[in-house]
């Protein structure tokens, strides 16, 4: 069971991760969806999944910049490592699906 306690530690920085996969995400989703794209669907799929990742476990920015593992991860992660690890993987492969349709298949 999901302990959603945690939401309220790194507010801002959730609101920021999941507005940042609902922007690039949803509008190439759409596009995709209507016009047929493959490539748009991968990506838009990958990036709201992006979103909800960083939703689940922001990065603080601060820690990323100084490339210090931040020591409250345990506290703001909201899920399992079971289920980050299972997201990141289907992240990358819908991320590298899409820009390898793009670019490397059809370009």
């Amino acid at each position: 069971m999901m302990d959603w306690t945690r939401l309220r530690i790194s507010t801002g920085a959730r609101i920021l991760w999941l507005a940042f996969g609902l922007l690039l995400g949803g509008p190439t989703l759409v596009n995709g969806l209507q016009t047929g794209g493959t490539a748009d669907v991968c990506f838009g799929i990958g990036m709201l999944l992006v979103g909800v990742r960083g939703f689940l476990r922001p990065v603080m920015f601060g820690k990323a910049v100084r490339m210090e593992m931040d020591p409250r991860t345990a506290q703001v992660s909201i899920g399992s490592p079971m289920l980050h690890g299972g997201l990141s993987l289907v992240i990358f492969a819908a991320l590298t699906a899409g820009i390898v349709i793009k670019y490397v298949i059809k370009g």
